[in-house]
């Protein structure tokens, strides 16, 4: 029996709220450019604009008595993701289950980026934003598999960073995830195109994204879920994934079998 553990959904916000003052709202909600995931383990400087030379705030991780971690700000946190991973007793059962202990996790949503910065979205609530500034001694890596790649100390080619952030771009980030699903899923032959298939009885399909252009994206059958879907039937076409900044699809960014 399979026991599946879904690490992103980006229907679920965790709210951490304290006093402060709003920060940058903007009019009008936008996708983004992608997603930044930071590490949890030094304090992170918050500036209000790009040019500010002093952070208004740092964003700290404390370890909570249970284990799990507490994010300590002034101000209102609501980001893409935001859990404090498991407790030492919730740690404990998961390895038992042949799983791991699921450390925290932090990412949001950017808006903008340049060689010195990233506008993030730090309340997906109020649209609030804020901005993250490099560090001159952290990794920021563009791939997922780059962390994976480096996160080895004294390991053959890798350049270990305890220090790391990882900025995917929505088309990276769609195309590397496990699979995707969509609720009222119909597959056309192309964007705006002619409907070629559609899940009437709602079953499970996870699909795999082969491209993204806009709105769309292409699906493919989950690598290694293929059994999931009848061999007669057309799956292979474009569907949207968003409308606007609305994401219509469930990603589920990895699994443990």
């Amino acid at each position: 029996m399979y026991r599946y553990l879904i690490l992103l959904l980006p229907v679920i916000f965790f709210l951490y709220q304290c006093k402060g003052e709003r920060n940058n709202p903007v009019e009008a909600k936008a996708i983004g450019l992608g997603l930044i995931t930071v590490n949890t383990q030094y304090p992170l400087p918050l500036f209000r604009k790009a040019n500010d030379s002093a952070p208004f705030d740092t964003l700290k991780f404390e370890q909570r008595k249970s284990g799990a971690t507490k994010f300590v700000t002034k101000g209102k946190l609501n980001p893409y993701q935001m859990s404090e991973g498991d407790s030492d007793e919730a740690g404990r059962k998961n390895i038992q289950m042949g799983l791991i202990r699921f450390a925290p996790v932090l990412k949001f949503r950017v808006l903008d980026t340049t060689a010195s910065s990233y506008t993030i979205v730090s309340n997906e609530q109020t649209w609030d934003t804020l901005v993250i500034k490099r560090d001159p001694a952290a990794a920021y890596y563009v791939a997922e598999h780059q962390l994976a790649d480096n996160n080895c100390i004294n390991c053959p080619g890798s350049k270990y960073n305890p220090k790391w952030s990882v900025y995917e771009t929505w088309d990276r980030y769609l195309k590397r995830v496990e699979f995707i699903t969509k609720d009222k899923l119909v597959i056309y032959d192309k964007p705006n195109g002619k409907a070629i298939f559609e899940n009437k009885e709602n079953t499970f399909l996870p699909f795999g994204v082969e491209a993204v252009q806009g709105e769309w994206i292409k699906l493919k059958k989950g690598f290694g879920r293929e059994s999931n879907f009848e061999d007669a039937k057309n799956y292979s076409g474009w569907t949207k994934w968003r409308e606007g900044a609305h994401i219509l699809i469930g990603i589920t960014e990895q699994t443990y079998e």
